[in-house]
Formats: C-alpha cells, structure tokens, sequence
C-alpha cells in the first residue's frame, strides 16, 4: 500500500451564489490545517471565469490573485485543485474550444497549480448537432475532451471528472445499468478520478456498498463530493450541525473525500471541524488495520478518543468548545459591538418585570455600542472554555427534510469586491420577518432543574371538577356597547398576565404529552388570554426560563455561552434532521394545533385536566419561543461581524415566526375558551386544523428541497395562514438590532399606553398641549377605540423596551362591526367630543374630530362579501425592523384565519404614502373597486 496517493479530504468551494473571497479562502487554509484536512477545490459556480465565461483567461491582477491563493494553500500543507466547468457551451468537436480549454489550464498551472478538475455537472445532456457528427455519446465526448487534457497537463497526480450523471437518483436506469457511466469507465484514463455524490444529490447516508457498486462500473475509486451541508438550493436554510450519515470503513474504498458546505464560509466552523474529526477517526481505522497509505499515520495527529470510532455528538462537543473560543477571540481581535447604531439610552433600560398587574417583561438587553466596523477573520489563539452547568438529557432527532435545490445563494456577510475574482451578478435571495421577545428569572419562577431538557417543567394537578369563570367585558373605551353584550374572549379590567385558572387536584397534566391525539370535548371559561399553570400556581405568561446563563447575566458583554452556541446549532442542524431546540418547537406547536379543536367548542361539563395539559404544553412551547428570542439579542451582541453577518438573517427569520407563533399560542389560551354559546362568534374555531390534508414532512427518499425553508418552513406551515405567509418576504435590516421586541394579545392596562403611543410626537406640541390636556384620549379614540371598545378580542400588542410600539387590531365580520360603530360607538364618541372642541386648524386633531361628526360612507358589498374582516395595522416610528409589523400581520391574521375568515381589508388614506408602503409590505393590494363617494380612501385587501 505504500505506493497509493494519500487520500483528499477537505472542503470544495462549489456551490451557487456569491463566491467567498480571497481573504476567506485563506481563513478556510487555516482551517483546514488546524483540524487535519489536507485538500480544497476551487469550484465556485458563480465566478464568471469557471463556468459561464471559461474561455476568458484570467487578467494578470486576477492571476495574481490566484498565485497567491495558491501559496497559501501550499503553505497550510494544502492541495489545492483548480475546477473548471466548460460543459453549459462547450463544442466537444471545437478543435477551438479544446484549445482555450487547455491554455487555461495551462494558466493556471503556470501559477503553481498541479491539481485540476473538469466539471460537467448540471447541465443540458444533449449534444449539439456538430457533436453528434462525431461522437456517438455524450460520455464519449467529455472523455475525449477530459484524456486530451490530462495529456496536454502532463498527467497531472490529481486530475478528477465529475459526471453528468453524478449520483444514483441522476442515473438511467441505476448505476450499475447505467450506458453513460459505463462508457466512461471505458473511455476515460485509468488515472482520471471520477467524482460522485452518493444515492442522491444531497445523500443523507454514504454506504460502503453502495461505493463498490459504482466504483465497479467505472472501474477507478472515487472521491465523494459530499453536499451534506450544502445550502444554496433554500435562502432560508443554514446547517451548523456535525458531519454524521457517512458509514465507517470508506476511506479504504475512496480516493477522497470533499465537502461542499453552506455559502456563508463563517457557518461551517462546526461542519468542517466534525468533518476533520471523522477523517482523524477513519484514518486511525485504516492504519491499525493496515488498509490504507503510508500517510495515514503522518495525518493522524492526536489519536486520543479515536479507538472507540467517530461519535458524531462527541465531535460536536468537541467543535462547540472551539467555536466559542473562535467567536471570542474574534470579537477581541476585531474590538467592535455589534449593535444597531440607531439603539439609544432609553432601549437600553430593557423591558423590566412590571409591576402593573403583575406583569412581567423582557431581560434587559445589552449596553447600546456602534455599528459594526470590519471584522479580523485571523485563526484565534487556543483559549480554554468550559462548558456550561446545565445538563441536557439525549433526545433523538427524527429524519425530516425540506428546502430546495435551486441555484440561490443565502445571504452572504459583508466582502470587498476588490478580493475576488470576477462573479456573476447573482441576487441572494434574503430571509424577512420580526421577532418575539423574551423574559427570564430564577429557577424560583418555574425554571428547569439544571439536569432537565427545557420541557422538564413542573407537572401540574387538578381536580376532578370544578373551574373558575369570568365575566368578559370590554376595554372602557365608551359606551357604546351595551353592558352585559361583551364580547366573547374579552378581558375582564383588572386582569393581567398573572391571572390564572386554578387547578383543584384529582389529575395530571403531562407537559409532553407524547403522542399527539385528540383530546376528549370539554373546555372552561377562561380569564385573560396568557394564563399558564405550573403546578396550580399563578405565573406569567411570559416564560421565565433563565435564557443566559448567570455569567452572562453579570457581564452585558460576555462572550456566547456553550449553551447558547448549542442552541443555535440545534436551530439549525441538518438538511434530514432537526436538532433537539428545532424538534421541540415542532412538536408542542403541531400538538398545541392537533388537540386544540375540541377546546374551541364548550361544553356544559368541562374537562380541567384537557385545560391544564394544553396550557401546560403551551407554556413549554413559548418557553422555547423565549430562549430563542433571547439567543438572537444576545447573538446580535456577542457575535463578531463576519459571523453575525452570515448567521443573522436566518435567526433573525426563525425570531419573527416565533415571535408571532408565540402570541398567536397565547390568543388561544385567553380565547378559546370563553364562549357561551358554541353555535356563535366561535362556532366555526379551528377551521384550519382539518383544512391542511398535505403531509407536514416528505418522504424519506426525498431530496432536503422538497419542502422549503426547513425549520421556518415547517413552522410557518402549522400556523392557520401558513400557506401566504411567503407575502411577508423583507430582507433583514442592514444593522442588526439586539432589541427584544414582545408581542402578546391585548391586555387590560395595554390601552393607556397604546393611546400614549398614538399621541407620540404631539405631547410637547404647544399647539395641541391645551387640547390633549383637556381631552388625551381624542387621538387614541380616533385610531383604536372603536375595536378596543367593539373587537377587543382581536387586538395584538408589541413592545420593546420603550413600551408598546405597534399594534394589530381587526374585527371578525367587518359588516356587523361597522354597523355597531355607527349605531353605538360613534354616537358615544359624538357626546365625549362635541364640536365646539376648539380644534379647527390643528391638523391630526381637527381630522380626528371630524371623523366622529361625519356619516361614514358603506363599505362597497363586494368588498364585504370577499373580504369579510376588517384589519388595522400601525407601529411607532421608531421601530425601523419591517420584520416586527410581519409579526403583527401573522398573529391577527392567524387568529382571523382561525375562527374562518377568508380574506380581510383595510382602510387607508391615499394621501398617507406610508401607510400605503406598510401594508403593501405585508402583502396587501389595492382593490380595484371604484368608491366614489370617498376619493380619499383606499381599499387595500389580501386573502388568507
């Protein structure tokens, strides 16, 4: 065996989308080195000059580029292979193209490149009619045009083929009955190695087997072009998790081994550091068995922990401990704060526990800094980190897979264009939406025991009858509404987040109920929405799971715990498997929808064990929805740029659907359950839960594009408007934020400060000071008191630290709120503000007036036949994340969606341009209904 090449393994720039940059690429040498791979492939699909333009030789400021990115792979021990794909036009009978084939070849290895590569990977297998003159093949053709080139390079050591048929599920009909791949192993060169994927594209699993098959048709071994973690087909996936599904003993049948990772070269620290592990590991296999080269033992290195086998868990423990230590000594090196530069002192206070009612609020986000400045991507010295205190049980992850393989890059961190060589003009595509917020408090409020996963909550018990009630009333917004004919679902005054059900004893409610089945009719009056139980004690609604560990808590600038570095992988695992954080999110949001459609339909005799177990399993999920909100803030804070920049719009994207998630689930627990009468406003709950008959997961022998978007995908398809939730698409904002943002139904004292909100900017007016002095409710009642006071129920807040900031108000059937408002409301308001007020020419407030003393114009039919719900959508000014009124829209609408509404509408000014970019932001349209009594309003709707 001595006499064998030693085997490639390392990493393969060839994915679509932005190619990394020089500076990268040399980071990635670093890399390599570091961890015990010794190879990489030059092979980005976007750079001009490797695929669409091949035949342009390089200008001498390109060359120098690449002699010098040659030197340094040299000089990290590592073997660097020059790609070129020439299959989308070449004319294989073009003695010209031949020729400018091989004189750039000839380029490059004149730069000291002596290891190439012809790609003829995706693309059209059809010849041209010249070609099909002369060769009676397509195989027949690339094996001619390949042989000549290995000729003419002086049969170069490392000279690799990637076929068209690359992998099983490409091939006619399999591999081993495949003509295509047969005529190559005759035609090419014995010394040409082949490239291949595996069984499919992206292969879940490699199989020594299935290598022996393949590499007797083609009679050479092979080298693996491993797409595992590839991610450009899905701009809303990323894949931090170990390298895993490869069977032991390949390394013996293979000639190599290259792995194609995530776009964003900051992502793929753990993929890369796994992949070294694993190639340590079958380097000690082969050695003591004596099946591989004499190099083996050279590569080898530490051999520690390498005689049990590779242990993909353990090498991610491994790769954790090293990734923390990298994003702290990056964040030291580069000396910055990542922080939105807009963030001032009074975001700094955080959200506190409140002491209104009882609530409680966000942690306090981090001290405010600049923005971000250019981050050193220099190899960080070895520095120890321990793990953290907080144990976490093995939880199995179940094989499920979505996304697609398109050629989309995700979005890419910040690079210079003078550092790269020449690259299509390809658009990223780029993930949208807002976020949730959080909170936390000691282990005293209902937090884990330290050896407990995080739905190891407390148990709690009821009795075997009994419940309590409420009576619902409305916001006191006016008296329109005759006492007594509140809506139902409607806060009680007074209430708060803290107000519970009491749970006598007698049964328990399982937080993880395991198997989701359905549960038995029977349901409760409820007080307010966010009530959550723990064991019959009253709790806030808010999770209270310490989100940052205590060191965390002491210094706002810490560095990213293990813990949370955990997290994030878990968010963001594999393209066949979620991580143990994505799969709970999963599961208590698909149990919380699969048993809630009984507990929407009251009964005389209802179940207070049903209530316990689904709120307990609601508290759970938004338990998770915290921790993840408070990963983003904290990521936002202790990230260095590089890394925060690839990473951001995927955490930012996964924050915003939970964020509305989150919400919708406390809707639900405050709603459900207060109607009197089945037969009315809720008769009709829970529509969407039988309406979706698609299957939530692919088939096992899908490719991972199948379904899009991956964990935000699936979650984003368990909520009722799931299916248009791709409206909502918005690009992350240029500065990520750390602001925690909490969006929660409305509560009793939330009216007070959404009418403060409403007078933002006219308080310190002198002007109006007089007017809202006298009357400070005006403006308020103007925007909001019709549906506080009319529709309380489907009412949404936002928060951040500065109080609310944004609101989502909507009314069921448009047409019965409308006539409401002007048989009752508008009258109440008539009387409350006379017109003799005083406010001619003060703008915003004479508009308001006006309003309650002028016949509102009917809402044309069609629109109220078509569009059945009324909706209201505003934020505060100084909320600049479009990602938070995302939020907003998804939870209203869902809860509209919930209870059958099929379309909604609103109206907006024609003269209010911002209004206008807001709502066709969220996926709204003009309606092309004439209204010609009201030229100045228009009528924007969308479906659900």
């Amino acid at each position: 065996m001595s006499g064998r090449p030693r085997f490639l393994c390392g990493v393969v720039e060839g994915f679509y989308g932005r190619p990394w940059s020089m500076e990268q690429r040399k980071l990635l040498f670093r890399w390599l080195k570091r961890w015990g791979l010794n190879c990489y492939m030059y092979a980005p699909k976007d750079e001009l000059k490797h695929r669409l333009l091949w035949r342009e030789p390089y200008t001498q400021h390109e060359a120098a580029q690449m002699q010098s990115l040659i030197k340094a792979a040299q000089e990290h021990d590592v073997e660097f292979i020059f790609a070129i794909s020439a299959g989308q036009d070449i004319v294989f009978s073009s003695a010209g193209d031949r020729l400018l084939l091989q004189q750039k070849l000839r380029q490059v290895a004149a730069l000291g490149c002596s290891a190439f590569a012809l790609l003829f990977d995706d693309i059209d297998p059809c010849m041209c009619r010249a070609d099909r003159d002369v060769f009676p093949s397509l195989a027949q053709a690339q094996a001619s045009v390949a042989n000549e080139a290995y000729r003419e390079l002086g049969l170069p050591p490392t000279f690799l083929f990637c076929p068209t048929e690359y992998c099983s599920s490409l091939c006619s009909p399999s591999p081993a009955k495949s003509r295509y791949l047969q005529t190559l192993g005759q035609e090419l060169l014995p010394e040409i190695g082949v490239i291949w994927t595996g069984p499919k594209v992206v292969s879940q699993e490699l199989s020594v087997a299935l290598v022996e098959e393949v590499e007797h048709v083609l009679q050479r071994r092979l080298l693996i072009w491993d797409n595992l973690f590839a991610n450009d087909y899905d701009c809303r996936r990323v894949f931090l998790g170990p390298y895993t599904g490869r069977a032991p003993g390949l390394v013996p049948r293979l000639c190599g081994l290259l792995l194609n990772p995530n776009c964003e070269l900051q992502a793929n620290f753990i993929p890369i550091h796994t992949l070294g592990s694993w190639f340590r590991s079958e380097l000690w296999g082969c050695t003591h068995t004596n099946s591989t080269g004499t190099e083996a033992s050279a590569e080898l290195g530490d051999s520690q922990g390498l005689q049990e086998g590779y242990s993909p868990q353990k090498a991610l423990e491994l790769a954790l401990l090293d990734w923390v230590a990298e994003i702290k000594q990056q964040v030291l090196e580069a000396g910055w704060t990542p922080l939105h530069p807009s963030t001032g002192c009074k975001e700094e206070a955080g959200l506190h526990p409140g002491t209104a009612e009882g609530q409680e609020a966000l942690l306090d986000p981090q001290p405010c800094g600049t923005a971000p400045s250019e981050a050193d991507q220099r190899e960080p010295e070895p520095c120890a980190v321990t793990t953290g205190n907080r144990k976490r049980k093995a939880i199995s992850v179940p094989e499920e897979g979505n996304g697609s393989r398109a050629s989309a890059g995700g979005p890419q961190s910040p690079a210079g264009d003078g550092d790269q060589l020449a690259s299509g003009s390809r658009e990223s595509c780029e993930p949208s939406s807002a976020m949730p917020s959080t909170a936390g408090s000691d282990r005293s409020s209902g937090a884990p025991a330290a050896d407990e996963t995080v739905h190891s909550l407390g148990t709690p018990t009821c009795c075997s009858s009994g419940a309590s009630t409420c009576q619902s009333t409305p916001l006191d917004s006016s008296d329109g509404r005759e006492r007594g004919s509140s809506p139902p679902g409607s806060p009680q005054p007074g209430a708060s987040t803290a107000d519970v059900l009491q749970i006598p004893s007698g049964c328990k409610a399982d937080p993880r109920p395991g198997p989701i089945s359905q549960l038995v009719d029977g349901a409760t009056t409820s007080p307010v929405p966010t009530a959550l139980l723990t064991n019959g004690t009253a709790v806030s609604p808010i999770p209270t799971v310490p989100l940052i560990s205590e060191e965390g808590r002491s210094d706002s600038s810490a560095p990213l715990t293990m813990e949370e570095a955990r997290m994030l992988v878990e968010l963001f695992y594999l393209p066949y498997h979620h991580g143990p954080q994505a799969q709970h999110l999963l599961e208590d949001l698909q149990w919380l929808r699969a048993n809630s459609p009984n507990m929407g339909v009251p009964t005389r005799s209802p179940n207070s064990c049903v209530v316990a177990q689904w709120r307990s399993r609601a508290r759970s999920f938004q338990q998770l929805c915290a921790q993840t909100c408070c990963l983003h803030s904290r990521f936002v804070h202790s990230a260095g740029q590089a890394l925060l920049y690839d990473l951001h719009p995927y955490l930012w994207d996964i924050r915003n659907l939970l964020l509305a998630a989150s919400a919708f689930v406390l809707w639900l627990d405050g709603r459900l359950l207060c109607d009197p009468d089945h037969k009315g406003t809720w008769g009709s709950c829970f529509g969407w839960c039988q309406s979706i008959t698609a299957p939530l997961f692919p088939g096992e022998d899908a490719e991972p594009w199948v379904r899009r978007g991956g964990l935000f995908g699936e979650l984003q398809a368990l909520l009722p408007v799931g299916n248009s939730c791709d409206l909502f698409c918005h690009p992350p904002p240029l500065f990520p934020s750390r602001q925690l943002y909490l969006l929660h139904p409305l509560l009793p004292q939330d009216k007070g400060k959404l009418y403060q909100m409403c007078r933002e900017g006219l308080d310190g007016d002198p002007s109006t000071a007089e007017v809202l002095a006298a009357h400070p409710n005006l403006l308020g009642d103007r925007v909001l008191g019709s549906f506080l006071s009319l529709s309380p129920e489907y009412t949404f807040v936002l928060e951040d630290a500065g109080g609310p900031c944004g609101y989502a108000a909507g009314a069921l059937c448009a047409e019965r709120f409308l006539q409401e408002r002007d048989s009752s409301w508008l009258p109440a308001m008539q009387r409350r503000y006379p017109r003799e007020l005083g406010v001619l020419g003060q703008g915003v407030l004479e508009e308001a007036l006006l309003f309650f003393h002028t016949k509102p114009l009917p809402v044309p039919l069609p629109v109220l036949r078509r569009f059945p719900s009324l909706v209201q959508l505003d934020m505060a000014p100084r909320v600049q994340d479009m990602g938070a009124g995302c939020s907003l829209a998804v939870s209203l609408l869902s809860a509209l969606r919930t209870n059958g509404s099929r379309g909604v509408f609103c109206q907006v000014s024609a003269a209010d341009h911002q209004q206008l970019s807001f709502y066709s932001k969220l996926g709204f349209i003009a309606l092309p209904l004439p209204w010609p009594s009201s030229p100045g309003t228009q009528l924007l709707g969308r479906l659900l």
